[in-house]
């Protein structure tokens, strides 16, 4: 088995080992779903297809023989380093934009934060389109303008995989560790239900120097959005707004300017 292979292995591992922590000690008490361990499940499995099918759309030796720059020599852990630095700003960027611009929301982000629920059964839910780019940006930052090492270009997308799923967990963690990786209890004031907003990125630090940092001592509430909103799956895979502006609220599914 190579490096790369071990790396795209560990991603599902991560994810059990993870979920059965937090079955273990889970920490907040939200709604039931119906066969939501199993639609978790199911968007993993479409994860891993999208993640061997993506490469197909942007050739990785196309990549390699276009990279911009060329930093090989970097070797895996200063490559992987220095790739996750510059993946997790512009993971930043795409992510605050996609929920600021109405468009993107319903195209990509709005299944995301549609559950009730916070925790790693919805980790790995995301729109189909939006794992594509997800998969789309990391080669593109990785190898096209990077040029990294292609064991360390898997090292990062590893620990994208890692920080992703993390901040999923239902588990209570410390408030000094939300200096360092996002805690769920940051995660889920990023879900809050009407709120949807703040902790945009997965390295804190660009929260911290873009204005929208929040790391509560705990969290207590709700997350997703209300009903009927919530379960309309087929409408969000269908990209249609299923969050029509109710009273003090937009598309974006929070509230106009919110401030916790």
């Amino acid at each position: 088995m190579s490096a790369i292979d071990l790396f795209s292995l560990l991603v599902p591992l991560t994810y059990l080992v993870m979920l059965g922590i937090e079955r273990l000690i889970p920490a907040r008490q939200f709604p039931d779903i119906p066969y939501w361990r199993l639609r978790g499940f199911c968007f993993l499995t479409v994860q891993g297809l999208l993640a061997t099918l993506t490469p197909l759309l942007i050739p990785e030796a196309w990549l390699e023989r276009h990279r911009l720059m060329d930093l090989t020599g970097l070797g895996v852990a200063g490559g992987a380093v220095l790739g996750y630095a510059v993946l997790s700003l512009v993971n930043y960027g795409w992510h605050r934009s996609a929920h600021t611009f109405p468009l993107m929301w319903r195209l990509f982000h709005q299944i995301h934060h549609s559950p009730e629920r916070m925790d790693m059964s919805g980790a790995a839910l995301f729109h189909p389109l939006e794992t594509i780019a997800f998969f789309a940006i990391a080669s593109v930052v990785t190898t096209l303008v990077l040029g990294l090492d292609p064991v360390a270009a898997a090292a990062t997308g590893y620990i994208a995989a890692f920080y992703g799923y993390f901040q999923h967990m239902n588990v209570r963690t410390p408030q000094w560790l939300g200096f360092i990786i996002q805690r769920p209890e940051a995660h889920c004031i990023h879900h809050q239900r009407d709120v949807h907003a703040f902790n945009y990125g997965d390295l804190p630090i660009w929260d911290m120097l873009l204005g929208t940092f929040r790391n509560p001592a705990s969290f207590e509430g709700a997350v997703g959005f209300d009903k009927p909103a919530t379960d309309r799956f087929g409408a969000m895979l269908a990209f249609a707004d299923v969050n029509e502006p109710a009273a003090g609220q937009n598309s974006l599914g929070r509230r106009a300017n919110p401030t916790s």
